[in-house]
């Protein structure tokens, strides 16, 4: 992608874990759509890692942006996709 192509991306998915993100990167891959993956690799490199949230705190999960006519097509990619729950809803209080 250009640089002034990132200008206009628009996020499609979100996720804090590590195997939903590699599911939809084989999802677009398959379908060929371009995609960026914001905040990929910064997810363990301040080393608060990703307890009790799913994703780095500081960096916040993982965003899937596409170009906007990549978009519609995208979504209904993922549509039926649903992200699992985060460790935080796992949790039961006594």
């Amino acid at each position: 992608m250009k640089t002034e192509d990132h200008e206009r991306l628009m996020t499609v998915f979100t996720t804090g874990h590590e195997g939903v993100a590699a599911l939809i990167k084989s999802i677009l891959d398959e379908a060929q759509i371009k995609y960026f993956a914001k905040g990929e690799g910064l997810q363990n490199l301040f080393g608060v890692g990703i307890i009790g949230t799913g994703f780095n705190t500081l960096t916040g999960p993982i965003e899937f942006q596409v170009m906007p006519e990549d978009f519609e097509y995208a979504k209904e990619l993922l549509k039926d996709f649903s992200e699992a729950p985060s460790d935080s809803e796992d949790i039961k209080e006594d």
